[in-house]
């Protein structure tokens, strides 16, 4: 079930990096976490209550040290995302977040069988693949979005690992304690802009219809933190490194279907090398 998990997982993270970057470029990057932030505490109350598990303040603290990390890296992504292209940025995202993952976990001591180094080959040429993008007109793209794509993996790593330490009787309650975590960061973000530019000019972005991109994007995340805590509990590390390119081939999808981004063969490919490092994953 691991495996399944981690899937679900990355198909809601890759959601809400491509609505964050949609929101980012209709929002400044405070509004888009100071809406999404109260949205995902509302949800993860709301899963922690019905699904097993004791609170514990030791659970509630290791949590909100992990949203400090994860509060800290979603601006960064959805600026990253905003600059894009999506599929460049979510797939260095891949890259950065499989090689820490994999370093914390062999120091960790999980273990990497024949097959899960074969399928963390290929999940790294997968990543490659889905990246690869030919330059337009001799023109290749920004690298301000991937550099800042980088940062973010490792600040979300930091995340998976010390939401990783939370006792497991706590169920998902150290992921409420991450939410209020990362919701702190967003304040933070809002009032630094409310000192900036004032109420008035604030009130402003929230007025729009396009406020719904970070509500949807703060539940796509807590979703993604759901599955993120489910794996864990039933996988390891390294698994969930091997499995790092289907964030960055479900990103490249999505950002083909609503964005109108084009899929290059290269990214095709990149999906059929992804497929068999999941089958060596599952085995």
């Amino acid at each position: 079930m691991a495996v399944v998990f981690i899937l679900i997982n990355a198909l809601f993270i890759s959601v809400s990096n491509v609505m964050g970057g949609v929101a980012a470029r209709r929002f400044p990057i405070a509004i888009v976490v100071a809406i999404a932030g109260p949205t995902t505490i509302v949800i993860a109350l709301l899963l922690a209550l019905v699904m097993p598990g004791t609170p514990s303040w030791p659970g509630f603290w290791i949590g909100f040290l992990a949203g400090l990390f994860g509060g800290s890296g979603l601006p960064v992504a959805y600026r990253a995302f905003a600059i894009g292209p999506v599929g460049i940025a979510g797939a260095v995202l891949a890259v950065v977040g499989t090689a820490l993952l994999v370093l914390v976990g062999v120091i960790t001591g999980d273990t990497i069988t024949p097959l899960r180094g074969a399928g963390l080959a290929l999940g790294l040429v997968a990543i490659l693949l889905v990246t690869y993008r030919p330059p337009v007109d001799g023109v290749r793209p920004s690298l301000r979005g991937p550099l800042l794509a980088a940062v973010a993996a490792t600040l979300f790593t930091g995340f998976i690992v010390t939401i990783n330490s939370a006792p497991a009787a706590d169920g998902l309650w150290p992921i409420v304690g991450a939410r209020f975590g990362v919701t702190t960061i967003a304040m933070v973000l809002l009032g630094w802009m409310l000192w900036r530019e004032g109420a008035r000019t604030v009130g402003a972005h929230v007025r729009t219809r396009y406020v719904l991109f970070p509500m949807i994007t703060g539940a796509a995340d807590i979703l993604g933190n759901l599955f993120l805590v489910l794996a864990l509990q039933t996988g390891d590390l390294v698994l969930l490194a091997i499995l790092a390119p289907a964030a960055p081939v479900f990103t490249a999808i999505i950002g083909r279907v609503f964005l109108r981004e084009l899929m290059t063969r290269w990214q095709v490919l990149g999906l059929v090398v992804a497929s068999a490092a999941l089958v060596l994953a599952s085995l």
